[in-house]
C-alpha cells in the first residue's frame, strides 16, 4: 500500500479519535452496508457501472454517484430525539483511471429526495423501469449542499482519500426521516479526469467508504435537579 495511503488514514483515524473525545461518542458503520450506483449523462438510461458488484465505479464529471447507508436508521435511530449531531465524516479511496495531468475536479454532494434503486438508477431512471422516471434528470435532488466541497488534484496519487464533511441537519434527517441518501456530483466541467471510487464490494476492506457519526446524548438532569412544577399552583 502507497505511504501516502497508510498516512492519510492514520490522519482521519486521529481526526475521529480527536472528534469522538470532543463529542461524546462515535458510531463508525459496517464498511459493506452500502448502496451505491452510477449515472451516466452520456449513457442516460443506462444502469451500467456498479450494480452491486463492482469494485470500482469509475467517475467522469459526466457522472453522479448515488450512495446510501441503509443501516443508518437502525443503528441510531432508537432514542434520538435528545441526542444532538456533532459531525459526520466519510471517507471515499479515490486512484487514477488512466494518464494524470488532466484538470483537477471539485466534488460535492447534494441530498436526494427519493428513493432508488442500486440496481437500476441511471441519469433519466430512479428505478429499473421506463415508467420509474426522476422528475429532472440527472436525480431529484435539494438545491443546497449537505457536504463540503472537496478538491482532487490532477496530479492525484496512484491511491488518495476523500474527505467530505455531511452537513448534521441532513444525517439527522436521514436517520429520523427519509434516508434515501444524497448525489455526489462535479462543480466543475473538465476536458477530461477519469477516476475510480471503490465501492463497498472491493475486496480489500481499506479501500471501502468510511462513515463516521459523531454525537452526544442528551442525559437526563440528575435526581436532585428534577423540579416538578403545577401550572397555576405551587410547585
Amino acid at each position: 500500500m502507497p505511504k501516502r495511503k497508510g498516512f492519510i488514514l492514520s490522519m482521519v483515524a486521529a481526526l475521529a479519535a480527536m472528534t469522538a473525545a470532543l463529542a461524546g461518542a462515535a458510531m463508525q458503520f459496517d464498511q459493506t452496508q452500502w448502496q451505491t450506483g452510477d449515472m451516466n449523462e452520456q449513457s442516460p438510461a443506462d444502469s451500467a457501472g456498479t450494480v452491486g458488484t463492482s469494485n470500482v465505479d469509475y467517475f467522469y464529471y459526466y457522472e453522479r454517484i448515488p450512495m446510501r447507508m441503509p443501516a443508518l436508521n437502525d443503528s441510531l435511530a432508537a432514542g434520538s430525539a435528545g441526542r444532538r449531531y456533532d459531525s459526520a465524516v466519510l471517507a471515499i479511496i479515490v486512484s487514477q483511471n488512466g494518464a494524470a495531468g488532466n484538470d483537477s475536479m471539485r466534488i460535492f454532494a447534494r441530498r436526494l429526495i427519493r428513493n432508488w434503486s442500486e440496481n437500476g438508477a441511471s441519469w433519466n431512471y430512479y428505478w429499473a423501469s421506463s415508467d420509474s422516471g426522476w422528475s429532472s434528470p440527472g436525480g431529484d435532488i435539494t438545491a443546497e449542499r449537505c457536504s463540503d466541497t472537496v478538491m482532487i488534484d490532477a496530479a492525484v496519487a496512484a491511491v488518495d482519500t476523500l474527505i467530505f464533511h455531511l452537513d448534521t441537519g441532513f444525517v439527522r434527517s436521514m436517520i429520523e426521516t427519509a434516508n434515501f441518501g444524497w448525489l455526489l456530483m462535479a462543480a466543475n466541467v473538465v476536458d477530461r479526469f477519469p477516476f475510480q471510487v471503490y465501492t463497498e464490494d472491493c475486496t480489500n476492506p481499506a479501500f471501502r467508504p468510511f462513515l463516521t457519526v459523531f454525537y452526544t446524548e442528551s442525559a437526563p438532569p440528575a435526581a436532585g435537579h428534577r423540579r416538578r412544577i403545577a401550572l397555576g399552583g405551587r410547585p
